[in-house]
């Protein structure tokens, strides 16, 4: 049940944190999300073994299944704060597009 490798948030530069200071959080939440994976996966070896259809699958206790359940909340939590992050460089993008100079 391997998960598939995605990308990471960046932590944001110092101006980022400024005009967005959510932007910090969010990539503190994406590391602790991807530690959360990590862990899952050395702690459970056999989550990450392909499955083939020459193969049995193999019973799983049931830590194994609750870790699956949990792998799966993760990764959507880690979508959802992509698309927040997208969001948020989107309002940004607005704010700047918005300011006037007056010289």
């Amino acid at each position: 049940m391997s998960h598939p490798v995605r990308s990471r948030i960046p932590y944001p530069d110092p101006d980022d944190v400024d005009a967005a200071p959510q932007l910090l959080v969010v990539a503190f939440a994406d590391a602790a999300l991807l530690a959360v994976e990590r862990a899952l996966d050395s702690a459970h070896p056999v989550l990450t073994v392909p499955r083939r259809a020459d193969r049995q699958i193999p019973l799983l206790l049931s830590t194994e299944r609750v870790a699956i359940q949990v792998l799966d909340a993760t990764a959507q939590l880690a979508t959802l704060l992509h698309q927040y992050l997208d969001s948020v460089r989107l309002d940004l993008a607005d704010l700047d597009d918005e300011v006037v100079d007056p010289f």
